[in-house]
């Protein structure tokens, strides 16, 4: 009964938020690109929880749930958080599957947190700080623009999730596999994000970070 209720709840925050994006929409005070990243960080730090919420298995198969979604959502226009986009994007596809891949490579609860608020935070506030502040700083990656101050953003977003997320793992991690991470990682995370079209970042970032975090725990 509390795990089904678990799942109910989980279900249910992710239709508010999605709801209250649309009522954002509707009344004018966000747009396009501002929308799909208001969605985008608030129900990837809200699944960034789950692990605590809901078993693995569960966690891989709302995953593949809310891919499904996103697929009927293409068709029928459900909900309106990709529209108004100056560029074509599958990056709902890949995080609707990046939950799944997250939930299938590891069973570390902080890890797993780590990775998913990465794919929330540090790519949601690089867009928006991007494109408030960076649209005099532009550079182009593969014919897409790039802002200097969204992949600072991204940098240094990058570099306090590692710094603070990680300190809940100390079980997992010793100190030089903390120092690794926080000088390595995040450099290495912009450069992905950069070089990633159409929203494969989505996918490619979380599933690094988890890489990277297993891998500092052989250090």
């Amino acid at each position: 009964m509390i795990a089904m209720l678990s799942v109910l709840f989980c279900l249910a925050g992710v239709f508010v938020l999605l709801a209250i994006s649309e009522f954002l929409n509707f009344s004018g005070s966000h747009t396009g690109e501002l929308r799909r990243k208001f969605t985008h960080i608030t129900v990837g730090i809200f699944v960034a929880t789950w692990p605590w919420l809901i078993g693995w298995r569960t966690i891989q198969l709302l995953g593949l749930a809310m891919l499904i979604i996103i697929f009927v959502n293409r068709r029928y226009d459900l909900f309106r958080f990709n529209k108004g986009l100056r560029r074509e994007t599958y990056g709902d596809y890949f995080f609707a599957l990046a939950i799944t891949l997250c939930a299938l490579l590891t069973t570390n609860k902080v890890f797993f947190a780590v990775a998913i608020l990465h794919l929330a935070l540090a790519d949601g506030v690089a867009a928006v700080a991007g494109r408030k502040y960076g649209l005099k700083w532009k550079y182009k990656v593969f014919n897409h623009s790039k802002t200097v101050i969204g992949s600072m953003a991204f940098w240094f977003v990058s570099l306090g999730i590692l710094g603070v997320g990680t300190l809940f793992a100390r079980d997992a991690l010793d100190t030089n596999g903390y120092r690794l991470l926080i000088i390595l990682v995040p450099p290495l995370l912009t450069i992905i994000e950069n070089l990633s079209p159409q929203g494969l970042d989505n996918l490619l970032i979380p599933v690094a970070v988890l890489g990277a975090l297993h891998a500092a725990t052989t250090f």
